[in-house]
Order: C-alpha cells, then structure tokens, then sequence
C-alpha cells in the first residue's frame, strides 16, 4: 500500500469497525436506522463479525507497514481516533434526526 493511503485506509478500517459495533447496539440501531424495532440476530452477527474483521486488517495493514512495535502504537492510536469519530458522528445523525 502507498505510504500516502496507509494512514487513511488505517482510519477508515477503524471507522468502518466502529460503526458496525455502534449499529450492533439496540439503541443505536433505533436512533439511527428504524425506531420501532431492533437489529434482527442475524444482522447484529453480521456487522460484529464485519467489525471484527476490519479491526484484524487494521491492525495487519499497521504491523505489515511499520512493523510490530510502531505498527501496534498506530493501530491503538488509530483504534482511539476511530471510536471518537463514530461517537461524534453517531451523536450528531442523532441530534439532527430528532430535530
């Protein structure tokens, strides 16, 4: 991967992996996708297991590209920046939702 999309393709996996978590949640399924029921089982598997594997190609790309010491510090940096943005983004879809 070129050294210019490694840090965002790094984020975006992050991003991706903690968006599904978030959708995974009973709640944040019915703020932000369909208010009167849940995820069915099946969907919320289905995005835990998607979140699962962007967080193992996160931390690969990381460790392929820096190696293991820098390339676990970059994966926890960006595993950090990645909850951030999903909680910022999920608070704002809710707030704009609600009006």
């Amino acid at each position: 991967m070129p050294d210019a999309l490694m840090l965002p393709g790094l984020f975006g996996l992050c991003y991706v992996a903690f968006a599904a978590i978030a959708l995974s949640v009973e709640r944040h399924w019915r703020d932000l996708v369909e208010p009167r029921r849940g995820p069915p089982r099946r969907t919320v598997f289905r995005l835990r297991l998607a979140a699962l594997l962007c967080l193992a190609a996160a931390l690969s790309v990381a460790v392929r590209h820096d190696g293991t010491g820098f390339g676990l510090l970059l994966w926890a940096l960006a595993l950090s920046a990645g909850a951030l943005a999903v909680a910022v983004t999920v608070t704002w879809r809710t707030r704009s939702a609600r009006g």
